[in-house]
């Protein structure tokens, strides 16, 4: 999850995701929005702090490299089979970095939210939903069951 400028409307999604998500998973996240819950007692697996900080919006490569080393570990063809829910906080231009990255790699089905980037023309967003399912986040509850169902 990333973003910044916490004063902006709709920041507290990002919390109540955190504060919402199954206690056997672990978020990895680089970017402002992590501040409205790395002080959360969010706990621990087996000693491992479910928030795992890769840093800013700019150190979000580093959580792809993540990814792709766990593609790698599991044997696995396609990023898309991980386990791993993409949710961008869009809240300015840095954002449209990582979201490039992200579809470099092949990601698919990434949230963006709360708001829609305004340079995503109707015939802009058919082309990325069409091709790598991008979608609006939505309400909490829905995005997490989504999460969890692997969509």
């Amino acid at each position: 999850m990333t973003g910044c400028d916490g004063r902006q409307k709709g920041r507290s999604y990002f919390t109540e995701v955190a504060e919402n998500l199954p206690k056997d998973t672990v978020i990895l996240t680089a970017g402002c929005a992590k501040y409205r819950y790395n002080k959360l007692d969010l706990g621990e697996i087996d000693g491992i702090p479910r928030v795992l900080d890769a840093g800013q919006c700019n150190d979000s490569y580093s959580l792809a490299v993540v990814a792709l080393k766990l593609k790698e570990a599991f044997g696995l063809a396609d990023i898309n089979e991980l386990p791993i829910s993409f949710d961008i906080a869009w809240y300015e231009q840095k954002a449209v970095t990582v979201l490039l990255a992200l579809l470099y790699l092949g990601v698919k089905g990434i949230r963006l939210g709360p708001t829609l980037p305004a340079f995503l023309s109707p015939n802009v967003a058919k082309v990325l939903v069409d091709n790598f399912d991008i979608k609006p986040i939505g309400d909490v509850q829905g995005d997490i069951a989504a999460m969890m169902a692997g969509s």
